[in-house]
């Protein structure tokens, strides 16, 4: 058996209720057994076993040279408290019901309108770089994905305390953005009458023609800095569409002309020169288990060395963790340039990378086929006129970063329980329209003197699963995967639309109207700020 969201204890971290049981088993642990340890507290496979369930007994395994079971059988036999109602074992795991009254007391707090906002990251800085596509063209769907993750995990940081800067770095140097101001130049002649031989590698699309007549326009000489300049203006108009902003915009070409891509390589042959060998006419990097090109033999520069001058200059201004958002494009150089960092003496651990992995966009079975130089691309624009910014940006959570996903635009338009954004908002306009009800026919939906009349499997249910969304909050943020709140939203949603169709809550028994309708309307700011934090909005209606 495994525990579902075990971790280390985070005093003061998640639900009153996970606190207190985490305090109480430290506690029990050093009276029975004369052991300090931090148990690590999740919830089991299963809610029939219980709320919560720890391993610790196999914690203590080792140290008190015993079986596990033993362990488990003493400490579950022991495990008192004012919110424990029984503890059982299974295969060494003890699993632990927490009594009604508990999750009661966690429920009140529900409707707070900061409700999950926490300052357990003390106010760490965090830079957070995300998106940094090549300012060649429009943004597609793939940017699209990294954008929704960024931003939804720079908002979830934010609320449990930690201090996020969200920074885009750009490539406006090399020959990706040569070959744009070719790819313009050409796409002029063409329209000025003369016959073009477009080579296989220029870009192409509707967003060519539309800057090479631009450029006509203004009498543009330099099509390479105009190009970069004006995609830069429409994709920060596309972000900004998408609910997404960057506190900071990098320039490749900047880092290049204040010398740093330079100094990367004094520096390191000063500090190493043995990891740098002129071979072939090209200058390579020789440090860990393979050798990579730094300097080619025309003298540029390779990929990764800007990038090293970027994240050196990311550590510079003083931030305590740095997390690439990178595309599975960029998986290669990785181990070089924390190999070059390292070096330089920088504090790798604290460069956190994740990829985020491909996406399949797909109508139904059909897969859709896409290239950026032919043209032949599905951009985040399109992509907000087809399905809306909702339905884009919670289904691009609903994959994690590491996993490469299809999304199907059908689905995504539809209205029905299968589309899951869909089916989240409308329960919320289900109960923003209950309380309506209830307040043009007198009833209060603030907190009631009766909640313990809650009694129904349903109900139960709802009371505590409500306060899990601290620990869906929390999880997200120490784990850096949004795609834990979507899906914590989604078994919400799916217990309130249960609890819904069983009971009748305007109309029905008199003394439960009250209750039920607060129980609702802790679900309906739940639901609210979760989709807040996921860039998602929360519709009165539908």
């Amino acid at each position: 058996m495994t525990l579902k969201g075990s971790g280390a204890m985070f005093q003061e971290r998640s639900t009153q209720v996970r606190c207190k049981l985490e305090k109480i088993l430290k506690e029990t642990i050093k009276d029975l057994f004369g052991v300090e340890i931090i148990p690590e507290v999740g919830h089991p496979p299963s809610d029939e076993l219980g709320d919560y369930s720890t391993n610790a007994a196999f914690l203590l395994s080792e140290k008190l040279k015993k079986k596990p079971e033993d362990i488990a059988l003493k400490l579950a036999k022991n495990l008192q408290g004012d919110i424990v109602q029984l503890a059982t074992t299974i295969s060494g795991f003890v699993n632990i019901k927490i009594k009604k009254g508990a999750w009661i007391e966690e429920l009140k707090g529900s409707i707070h309108p900061d409700y999950g906002k926490m300052d357990w990251g003390e106010g760490e800085k965090v830079l957070l770089e995300f998106v940094s596509a090549n300012p060649t063209g429009p943004l597609h769907v793939a940017s699209a994905r990294a954008a929704t993750f960024g931003d939804s995990l720079s908002r979830i940081l934010e609320s449990q305390g930690f201090n996020v800067s969200r920074e885009y770095y750009f490539n406006d140097s090399g020959s990706q953005v040569e070959l744009l101001g070719k790819s313009i130049e050409l796409k002029i002649k063409e329209l000025n009458g003369e016959r073009v031989d477009y080579p296989p590698n220029t870009y192409r699309g509707d967003y060519i023609t539309e800057l090479a007549k631009k450029a006509m326009n203004k009498k543009i000489k330099d099509y390479v800095d105009f190009g970069v300049k004006e995609i830069l203006k429409m994709q920060k108009s596309t972000l900004d569409r998408f609910r997404v902003n960057f506190d900071e915009w990098i320039s490749e070409s900047e880092l290049k002309k204040n010398g740093m891509a330079d100094k990367i390589i004094k520096d390191l042959h000063e500090l190493k020169p043995s990891v740098l060998v002129k071979k072939e006419g090209a200058l390579w990097f020789t440090a860990g288990d393979r050798e990579r090109v730094f300097i080619r033999s025309d003298n540029s520069y390779t990929y990764v060395v800007p990038d090293i001058a970027y994240h050196r200059y990311k550590f510079n201004r003083g931030y305590d963790v740095l997390i690439d958002l990178l595309g599975p494009d960029h998986i290669d150089h990785i181990p070089e340039l924390k190999e070059s960092l390292e070096l330089l003496g920088y504090p790798v651990g604290n460069l956190e990378v994740k990829i985020i992995q491909w996406i399949t966009l797909k109508r139904g079975k059909e897969t859709i086929k896409m290239s950026k130089r032919s043209g032949e691309f599905i951009t985040i624009d399109e992509l907000i006129k087809e399905v809306g910014v909702d339905a884009a940006r919670f289904f691009f959570l609903l994959r994690k970063s590491s996993v490469p996903m299809d999304f199907d635009l059908e689905l995504a338009k539809e209205q029905s329980e299968r589309n899951p954004v869909y089916y989240i908002q409308y329960g919320h306009a289900r109960i923003s329209s209950l309380l309506d009800l209830a307040k043009y026919k007198g009833y209060s939906v603030n907190l009631p003197e009766n909640l313990d009349l809650l009694s129904k499997e349903e109900e139960l249910k709802l009371i505590r699963k409500i306060p899990e969304f601290k620990e869906a909050l929390e999880d997200s943020a120490k784990m850096r995967e949004p795609h834990i709140l979507a899906y914590y939203l989604l078994d919400l949603s799916k217990l309130y639309h249960n609890f819904y169709q069983s009971h009748r809550i305007i109309g029905g028994e008199e003394e439960l109207i009250l209750p039920r309708l607060f129980l609702s309307n802790s679900v309906r700011n739940v639901v609210a700020r979760g989709l807040s934090l996921l860039g998602v909005s929360a519709p009165e209606r539908m």
